[in-house]
């Protein structure tokens, strides 16, 4: 039997690490959330047999600790486990957080403990239990020998390890934000737009599918400048044109703020876009860098009329 595990946070993310330290051989002694009901669900769903709304209760035989609370919860709970009288400098704190670093931890790292964070690049949108099998995680630490224990411990749960510095975590996040976030963000717009067409919403996932999947299929494979494609990437300023044309007239019905804040995603989004076609094929054509006047002309109208 490996460490014992004490897991504070009964949140979505707490579902899926406990269900991968338990299959692997970790015993969980107990799950503290500040909901009794939440930390009882979590228990009771993977069979753990302490759950409690006290930290007092954690037993001082835990040498693992995973905080799953929310990003401002956890220098509040490090402040409140670091007045407790447990085994500080034989045990790791370890906290699950992707924007936050472990400056957050400093109230345990000064009584002996060993701070770390490990961030699972993966979505957990609900309590379903995900799993982390290849999932590529984030740790952060500063001891060379420490980070190889925690690599360890993440290759044991089916994860890909990899290091990152606490100055640069906000843009680690950015990218995770980036590329799953806003992509929900985009498909729902997209959504809408077939719905003005009438077509109905339980349709639009089956309509995008194809184009979703081998745009990613292809960035997989050549990166993605290369898997770019487009009427920005072949310099169609008419049908450009024509698309913030037609969100202009859709900024008149009477959800228009919605469409106001589309067409300025789409020109931003469409300005990013021409970095892309500069790295893919090394300079912007004539085209090209009219399709740039012509957006950067739009955005500041729209600016000005805002």
């Amino acid at each position: 039997m490996k460490t014992k595990v004490t897991i504070i946070g009964a949140g979505r993310v707490a579902y899926s690490l406990a269900s991968a330290l338990k299959k692997n051989g970790y015993e969980i002694y107990s799950v503290i959330s500040r909901n009794n009901n939440s930390s009882k669900k979590l228990a009771q769903k993977l069979s753990i047999k302490n759950y409690s709304t006290d930290l007092k209760l954690i037993p001082k035989s835990t040498k693992l600790f995973f905080f799953t609370v929310p990003d401002g919860e956890i220098k509040k709970v490090a402040v409140e486990l670091s007045h407790l009288k447990l085994n500080f400098k034989n045990s790791y704190f370890i906290h699950l957080s992707g924007s936050e670093n472990i400056e957050t931890l400093n109230p345990l790292k000064q009584k002996g403990g060993r701070t770390a964070s490990i961030h699972p690049m993966q979505t957990f949108p609900s309590h379903k239990i995900v799993s982390l099998k290849n999932v590529y995680a984030a740790i952060e630490i500063k001891e060379d020998n420490r980070f190889r224990y925690l690599g360890k411990l993440c290759k044991t749960l089916g994860m890909i390890p990899f290091r990152i510095k606490s100055d640069k975590k906000s843009l680690y996040h950015l990218a995770g934000v980036f590329a799953s976030n806003f992509l929900a963000g985009n498909l729902f717009v997209s959504k809408r737009m077939l719905v003005e067409n009438k077509i109905p919403e339980n349709m639009f996932f089956n309509i995008l599918n194809a184009t979703v999947n081998t745009t990613l299929s292809n960035i997989k494979k050549v990166g993605p400048a290369k898997a770019l494609s487009g009427p920005v990437e072949r310099g169609d300023i008419q049908t450009i044109c024509k698309h913030i044309s037609s969100l202009k007239k859709m900024i008149k019905k009477p959800d228009g703020k919605y469409f106001f804040l589309q067409l300025k995603n789409y020109i931003v989004q469409s300005i990013n876009l021409l970095d892309l076609v500069e790295e893919k094929q090394g300079k912007l054509n004539n085209t090209h860098l009219q399709i740039r006047k012509l957006l950067v002309r739009e955005l500041r109208n729209l600016k000005d009329s805002n």
